[in-house]
């Protein structure tokens, strides 16, 4: 147990570093969003209603009023993305830790009646990555413009989860973000020793609240129903930005000229970020420690994410939609003579449209998952899946995504606090 709640704090000083995303489309708002589910769930499309006794839903609180076993979560992802348009074909790898956590039951008494259980942890929100060059030949002089970008935000999160009623599960999730986003703009004249660069900087942070409810009951003898209900409010980021000029040799020496634009003279020294309101819901059917399939819906409101700093005409945000549908199956948990009867197989499919829109063209993405949960001892699994996907379009010089994604996730079970019956 110390030894994985020092790797949470490792890891706490590390994310902020990581580079979770090379797209463009990165560029706009707060960054490429990550949907920070655990790799059982993404190996289901992101299915948002599945919960158990033994595996935790990080984007449902009240998913934690079945825990029955203290549970550690982590994964990781690793992302290879082409880029297409009428003049490029570029590709990228990025790799990151999408999650870490640690879910504690609270029980008392010696038949351990169950109060409640929490959960606290990381993982990262959004991500910002990106590389673009364009080139004006036509001018005089030729110039070369390149724009740069880095960082993202991630949250630390607390959440709680209760039964009230019996198969009844209320939850209430708090969670801190924090992070820095970096734009960079660079202007190279041909023949010219000197460049300029301007350099935007954001620090962000802010506190969001959700809510949620999870119920399941049985509808005969084999036979489990289950639903899920979540509400996310609307928040705010709070941006402490800085703007800069510099002049700078093509080595990457100091070119002897620097200025500090006054963003306080002009508003924009402290800024808001507006993260519009969400919910979700789901309902799945299934037969216990056999199969289950279902399908989930999330919508977020439009009108925020807005990067005042940046002050772009050609970028709305608006509502969003997230379909997903899956499930898996468990040919037989408790065989004895061949292991891969007791591995589940996961599957799933999901679909996002909107949100993110740029020259009056919407971003919509799309993504085919799959992927094996592998028994460990203790009711802990070893979990390897993949995506494949595509996001963007082509149309209005915007540019196309093809991705492939290996998702990696341990979820390790243990049982704390049992009073011995020998000495």
């Amino acid at each position: 147990m110390n030894r994985f709640l020092l790797l949470i704090l490792l890891v706490s000083f590390s994310v902020s570093s990581q580079k979770l995303s090379y797209s463009p489309y990165s560029y706009f708002g707060t960054g490429d969003t990550a949907f920070s589910s655990t790799a059982e769930n993404q190996m289901m499309g992101g299915l948002l209603v599945y919960y158990d006794s033994t595996h935790v839903n990080l984007n449902n609180a009240a998913s934690l009023s079945k825990l029955k076993f203290v549970n550690y979560s982590l994964g990781v992802d690793l992302k290879s993305t082409s880029f297409k348009n009428d003049n490029t074909n570029e590709k990228s790898t990025a790799t990151g830790l999408k999650y870490i956590a640690v879910s504690v039951p609270v029980v008392y008494g010696v038949d351990r009646k169950q109060l409640f259980s929490f959960s606290f942890g990381l993982k990262p929100d959004t991500s910002v990555g990106y590389l673009l060059e364009s080139n004006y030949e036509d001018a005089t002089p030729p110039e070369l413009n390149r724009f740069e970008g880095d960082g993202g935000i991630n949250t630390a999160f607390l959440s709680v989860g209760f039964e009230v009623l019996k198969n009844w599960g209320l939850g209430v999730s708090t969670s801190y973000a924090f992070g820095s986003i970096n734009h960079y703009h660079s202007k190279f004249l041909k023949d010219i020793e000197l460049y300029t660069k301007v350099s935007n900087e954001s620090s962000l942070s802010g506190i969001n609240l959700s809510l949620s409810s999870v119920y399941q009951t049985k509808i005969s003898d084999k036979l489990l129903l289950k639903s899920s209900f979540s509400y996310t409010r609307d928040s705010e980021l709070k941006s402490k930005n800085s703007q800069s000029i510099a002049t700078l040799k093509q080595d990457g020496g100091y070119g002897g000229d620097s200025e500090q634009i006054n963003l306080e003279a002009l508003g924009l020294k402290e800024t808001t970020f507006l993260i519009p309101q969400s919910t979700s819901f789901g309902l799945g059917l299934g037969q216990d420690k056999k199969w289950f399939f279902g399908f989930s819906y999330k919508q977020q409101d439009g009108g925020g994410f807005k990067n005042q700093l940046m002050n772009l005409d050609n970028v709305e945000f608006k509502s969003s939609k997230q379909y997903s549908i899956g499930g898996f199956y468990l040919p037989k948990y408790d065989s004895f003579t061949n292991y891969f009867d007791t591995v589940t197989y996961r599957f799933g499919v999901r679909y996002q449209s909107g949100g993110l829109h740029v020259n009056n063209e919407q971003i919509n993405d799309f993504g085919i998952n799959f992927g094996l949960s592998l028994p460990l001892a203790n009711l802990s699994s070893a979990n390897i899946g993949v995506e494949l996907g595509q996001r963007g379009t082509n149309n209005s010089g915007l540019v196309k995504e093809n991705y492939f994604s290996i998702k990696l996730g341990f979820t390790l079970n243990d049982l704390w606090f049992i009073r011995s019956l020998y000495n």
